[in-house]
């Protein structure tokens, strides 16, 4: 049980300190609730990751990962690819209401990945812009790079 409470605490933690430092790169304006509400999706997925690993004895029904014919790591897959979905597409939709505010058209696809401590954080930005929109693609570029803090190598650039 304490190794549970210290996985606990260490993923909170280290969602604490991602979701801080995501806040402060993040200016205000509606980025910045985006990334309040993806921090927030980060801590509870920290606290509650765990607690699904957590097998419990003595249940009936309960054997191999299923319940009554239901398998439990299946859904937790499911459940974790339906958080990830959402907090791309929240991340998404903010740095194209940005761009627009900026004056630019362009549509914008996020991926998002665990990294190797199971941490959730975006995988990839691909940005699909307006051939008008080239002469200012540098500030478009930093726009999505402050926006989300996604290095240059994980950022996709194609013209429309």
């Amino acid at each position: 049980m304490s190794e549970l409470f210290h996985t606990i605490l260490l993923r909170v933690t280290l969602a604490g300190v991602a979701s801080a430092v995501a806040l402060r790169v993040v200016e205000g304006g509606a980025l910045r609730e985006i990334v309040k509400l993806a921090a927030g999706l980060l801590m509870l997925l920290a606290l509650l990751q765990p607690l699904a690993g957590l097998r419990l004895t003595g249940w009936e029904g309960v054997r191999d990962g299923t319940l009554a014919g239901i398998d439990v790591d299946a859904i937790q897959e499911q459940n974790a690819q339906t958080t990830m979905s959402t907090v791309a597409a929240s991340i998404a939709d903010a740095l194209e209401s940005s761009a627009q505010a900026k004056g630019f058209d362009c549509s914008v696809h996020v991926t998002m990945e665990n990294d190797e401590n199971g941490i959730l954080q975006v995988g990839k930005v691909t940005v699909y812009y307006q051939s008008a929109d080239a002469a200012r693609l540098d500030e478009l570029k930093t726009l999505v790079t402050e926006g989300c803090g996604v290095d240059a190598d994980r950022q996709e650039w194609v013209a429309q």
